[in-house]
């Protein structure tokens, strides 16, 4: 062997134990295992990842995914385990009993991050969680991918976990598994829950009562039938950040304790959506300070937004510019507003109102109009901002792709003759 080969091998093998876990923990779990050919230095290095991700579909069977598995944890050394992802492809129920015995060696090992998706067929099986889950001291964040079934302690259920994303399939009719977990969360900060859900269910109820709770994201996608309604039941008085969004036309129920709650992002912009009495969420989440609300139609009334500092509307169909005036006037403190109109949706004509909208008078800095097309509503609503709105400093046009640069032009020149309500407003051009 040359000087140089043996220098370049001798500072390898000079790395410690700690650094050479790393570069493993970059490599797929079976060629990790592999490097014990390369030299004696490397036998036992693979026994002390820290990370472990094991998938069946990079193996032959089931039965070769399950022994190399087995053998993974059995061959493991004595040190923790800190995250453990398991994504297994439809296994057969025998095999139930070797995945919670995986589950419960990445728990007594400590594990701080635990990431399940065990995929079931038909999708009405179910798998029930190992309790010894809901007693774990070290996890911090689980994900759980799965149609699952949990029995949880009534007292000392997640002493430290902090993250939770949790896939929802075919729940069961009165969602008792999804109510057990979110209800038993003393720590939690994020929660996310996502999932297609079909008929079946005339009524299902989301109890959500997590007292750190500071990030909820909701993300369902529902086809609703004539007597299905969904209630969502929110007790978290720190939540800071609500993400809503959810597909066709579901029927929505809200009730939300969060004193906190400083920004929504609501998407539901395939639904035609009734914010009235018997909904709740806008009545929900009216003290928000940031509002995103994407929807192809609205209904009912705006609730008042005293508090609302910045709006970022994306509005469709019929009603899009009636209810761009309500939110302007229900939400009197407005600074900054961001506009985006689809225009593929038939609309009424816009029409100013009587009054002036408060915001507009004294508050309302900033205003961006997004994908603009120059269509006739859309210079309308713009003159009609520009004219009114007598704190103005900035107008921002970002121009829909596929504007000819001619057509551009011309725009630009017409904003500038438009009247203005602030002498020092500016207005923009954005491609």
């Amino acid at each position: 062997m040359s000087k140089s080969k043996a220098r370049v091998k001798d500072r390898i093998s000079a790395l410690p134990d700690e650094v050479l876990c790393k570069v493993l923990s970059c490599l797929d779990i079976r060629y990790a295992v592999r490097t014990t050919v390369l030299s004696p230095r490397w036998n036992n290095l693979w026994t002390s990842l820290p990370n472990l991700c094991f998938c069946n579909d990079y193996f032959i069977d089931d039965d070769a995914f399950m022994t190399f598995v087995d053998r993974v944890l059995f061959f493991r050394d004595s040190s923790d385990i800190k995250k453990l992802f398991l994504d297994f492809d439809e296994p057969k129920e025998e095999d139930f009993s070797r995945i919670e015995s995986w589950i419960c060696t990445a728990i007594r090992r400590n594990v701080v991050e635990l990431d399940l998706s065990v995929n079931l067929y038909p999708d009405y099986k179910t798998f029930e969680l190992p309790r010894s889950l809901f007693t774990c001291k070290t996890l911090e964040v689980l994900s759980l991918k799965s149609n699952f079934i949990a029995n949880p302690p009534k007292s000392g259920c997640f002493p430290s976990l902090k993250v939770l994303d949790v896939l929802v399939r075919y729940p069961d009719h009165d969602n008792s598994s999804l109510g057990q977990i979110f209800a038993n969360c003393p720590v939690l900060e994020d929660l996310r829950i996502e999932g297609p859900l079909g008929e079946g269910h005339d009524v299902l109820n989301f109890k959500i009562s997590a007292p750190e709770l500071k990030r909820l994201t909701v993300g369902l996608d529902i086809d609703s039938f004539d007597d299905e309604k969904y209630n969502f039941y929110i007790n978290a008085a720190k939540l800071e950040v609500f993400n809503l969004s959810a597909g066709d036309s579901s029927v929505f129920s809200f009730e939300i304790n969060a004193k906190s709650l400083f920004k929504a992002n609501i998407n539901l912009s395939s639904c035609c959506v009734h914010f009235d009495s018997t909904n709740g969420l806008l009545e929900a989440i009216s003290d928000v300070k940031q509002l995103s609300l994407s929807t192809r139609n609205l209904e009912g009334g705006v609730p008042a937004f005293d508090n609302l500092n910045h709006l970022e509307l994306t509005l469709g169909g019929s009603t899009c510019w009636r209810y761009l005036i309500e939110f302007l006037k229900r939400s009197q403190n407005l600074e900054y507003l961001v506009i985006k109109h689809d225009c593929g949706f038939k609309h009424e004509d816009f029409t100013p109102p009587e009054f002036v909208p408060v915001c507009m008078l004294s508050h309302l800095k900033t205003i961006t109009i997004a994908s603009f097309k120059g269509s006739q509503d859309n210079m309308r609503v713009a003159q009609y901002l520009l004219k009114y709105s007598e704190v103005l400093n900035k107008m921002i046009f970002t121009i829909s792709e596929g504007l000819p640069s001619a057509e551009e032009k011309a725009l630009y020149k017409e904003f500038l003759m438009f009247e203005r309500g602030s002498k020092t407003c500016q207005v923009e051009i954005y491609n």
